[in-house]
């Protein structure tokens, strides 16, 4: 489980730096705060659903995952929980990983002095 945490954490790391890039490319205050606080709900939201679900599905697999090039190579409906639960921790952690980042960018632009580069147009 410690490889797919790693990847979807390293994945997440750059999703956090797509999130910093795309805030400065709106010029409007209420447009970055907008973005960024949308950014933190629907990725905690998201993310924690799709981690709860992959780790309940690796539970109930009993620690035997399969990847996704065993999806032929399985012969009965409940293998394939074998294959969705590494996918879905990873998108999990994927999606939890931007969120402070967001969160403390939003809380940053919105405590900006009024004109500065911070604040916006």
């Amino acid at each position: 489980m410690g490889g797919v945490v790693v990847r979807g954490a390293a994945y997440g790391v750059g999703a956090a730096v797509c999130v910093v890039v795309a805030a400065f490319v709106f010029q409007e205050h209420d447009d970055r705060i907008d973005l960024l606080e949308a950014t933190t709900f629907l990725g905690l939201l998201v993310g924690t659903v799709l981690l709860l679900i992959g780790l309940f599905f690796w539970a109930c697999s009993s620690g035997e995952v399969l990847r996704w090039r065993d999806f032929f190579t399985t012969r009965a409906p409940n293998e394939v929980v074998s294959i969705a639960a590494p996918s879905l921790v990873r998108a999990g952690v994927f999606l939890l990983v931007p969120v402070p980042v967001a969160f403390g960018l939003s809380e940053l632009v919105a405590s900006a002095a009024k004109g500065s580069w911070l604040w916006g147009a």
